[in-house]
């Protein structure tokens, strides 16, 4: 009955993704593991959290802006960085990530790949949050989906796997 119970929490409250692409790096790793904890169970995503969004990001996107003429993936699910949420401005200035007129100190990302690329100010809605690769150079991200929909998130990745 344990092993049940932990079969069906794994499934609906944490779950093992396995990453495919490289925006994220040098975060994450086409390859590498993480533990995904579930939306209700990932509580509240904060700026700086790592999530994963729905297919349903993208196909919006694609049906709604011009990212469906960008050739946009769709039906796939995408892990992302949330660097801004409902309410905050949001944009790029010389490569660094600016938040209400805020520079944001960003570790995992290499402010010189992006040297000389502005993006925004735009404003986040309130039930979404703006999400962007590590890689900001090869990332497709909200700069060409739009924010996300608090609802399109799957969860929050809490750690890598397997545990270290």
């Amino acid at each position: 009955m344990l092993a049940v119970g932990l079969a069906v929490g794994s499934h609906w409250v944490v779950e093992p993704i396995r990453v495919s692409s490289d925006s994220m790096s040098p975060t994450l790793s086409p390859g590498d593991h993480v533990v995904l904890l579930r939306t209700p169970w990932a509580g509240t995503v904060s700026r700086g959290d790592v999530v994963v969004v729905g297919p349903g990001w993208a196909d919006r996107a694609a049906a709604t802006t011009n990212a469906g003429a960008a050739q946009v993936p769709t039906g796939t699910s995408w892990v992302k960085r949330v660097v801004a949420v409902g309410g905050d401005v949001v944009g790029l200035e010389d490569g660094r990530l600016v938040v209400d007129g805020v520079p944001v100190t960003e570790p995992w990302v290499d402010e010189e790949s992006m040297d000389g690329v502005w993006f925004g100010p735009v404003a986040v809605p309130a039930g979404a949050v703006f999400l962007m690769g590590d890689d900001r150079a090869r990332s497709v991200d909200s700069r060409a989906l739009g924010p996300a929909l608090l609802d399109e998130l799957d969860g929050r990745v809490v750690t890598p796997w397997p545990l270290s």
